[in-house]
């Protein structure tokens, strides 16, 4: 209920962009986006909210973590363990950053006696 709740606020009393506009609407979304920022960073224990990134679903999370941290620090040779059961949006990144850096990309498997 707090959901549905939340969502009908976001709707009738800030649906706006943040961060685009000093309008009435758009500074009641970017105080709502930060603040939820601020206790989402509280609540997994970040250092700064700052280092909160908010994406639109996994496929965006894990393209972002591979294609710019990963891009950044791996290096030829270094290794990454993949499971057999990772989604395919978790396997393409790594395979681009393979072919692209030389990184070795080994698989789990889980054993089927």
């Amino acid at each position: 209920m707090q959901v549905i709740q939340a969502i009908e606020r976001y709707y009738s009393e800030y649906n706006a962009n943040v961060h685009r506009s000093i309008q009435r609407l758009s500074e009641g979304s970017t105080i709502a986006f930060e603040r939820s920022r601020e206790k989402f960073a509280r609540f997994i224990g970040a250092k700064n909210p700052k280092e909160i990134v908010f994406v639109r679903n996994a496929t965006e999370a894990l393209n972002l973590v591979v294609l710019s941290w990963a891009r950044a620090n791996l290096k030829p040779g270094d290794s990454v363990l993949l499971t057999e059961m990772e989604h395919h949006s978790n396997i393409v990144p790594w395979l681009i950053l393979a072919k692209e850096r030389g990184i070795k990309l080994f698989r789990l498997r889980q054993d089927h006696r």
